[in-house]
């Protein structure tokens, strides 16, 4: 009899054993100590995405230091926070935004602050060119004269390259860093209404449209 309430109770210690070794600790766990803050690193799931909206980028700001606050800066582009900690954002951007941006996570607490960027592209959506608008500061000018019209020509498509032409007679010179414009001027007996073309094109074709200059 003495036999089997050893063994009753060997086996009720033995429970009581393993069923403290899985219980969970409910106990306070203490925060991470407060020390200088560091950067580990800056993560993106990828870094090109296409401008409108749609792409994302999904970007994470790995840091260290205890009591951490996570402050996100961009010039051109929408951040979204993804976590209560502001550590994890997405990255977006319309089309005014396409090329190389800059994105740089600030990690501070009461111990100072530190921070890490990384870059995220955006490239554009090829699509078929097509002109919105050609437009100029004059609808004349003097022949023979110094007098010259600045002519831009608005078009979207992506990827664009411009080409300009005059029909008839007058000088044209394009705008080096800008080729979307161009002066238009026009020689002594060079009279009458003149046209002036653009031509955009990538590789999913090309088009074309036209505005019309007074000389006199």
């Amino acid at each position: 009899m003495k036999l089997k309430q050893i063994l009753l109770n060997l086996q009720i210690i033995l429970f009581m054993v393993i069923l403290s070794g899985c219980q969970k600790n409910d106990g306070p766990t203490g925060n991470e100590p407060e020390t200088a803050p560091s950067i580990k690193s800056i993560d993106a799931n990828k870094t090109q995405i296409l401008y409108g909206g749609m792409d994302e980028a999904i970007i994470t700001c790995n840091a260290s230091g205890g009591n951490l606050k996570f402050v996100w800066q961009v010039d051109l582009g929408d951040l979204v926070p993804l976590n209560n900690e502001r550590s994890k954002v997405s990255y977006t951007g319309a089309a005014c935004c396409v090329g190389d941006k800059i994105i740089t996570c600030t990690v501070s607490n009461s111990k100072g602050s530190v921070s890490k960027s990384i870059t995220v592209t955006i490239l554009e959506v090829i699509k078929q060119p097509e002109i919105i608008t050609i437009e100029s500061d004059k609808t004349e000018i003097q022949s023979g004269s110094a007098e010259k019209a600045n002519i831009v020509c608005y078009a979207i498509g992506g990827n664009l390259k411009y080409a300009w032409k005059v029909v008839d007679c007058g000088d044209i010179t394009v705008n080096e860093s800008d080729n979307t414009k161009i002066t238009y001027s026009a020689p002594q007996n060079c009279v009458g209404t003149k046209t002036i073309k653009c031509t955009v094109s990538n590789e999913k074709g090309s088009f074309s449209d036209s505005i019309q200059m007074t000389v006199k």
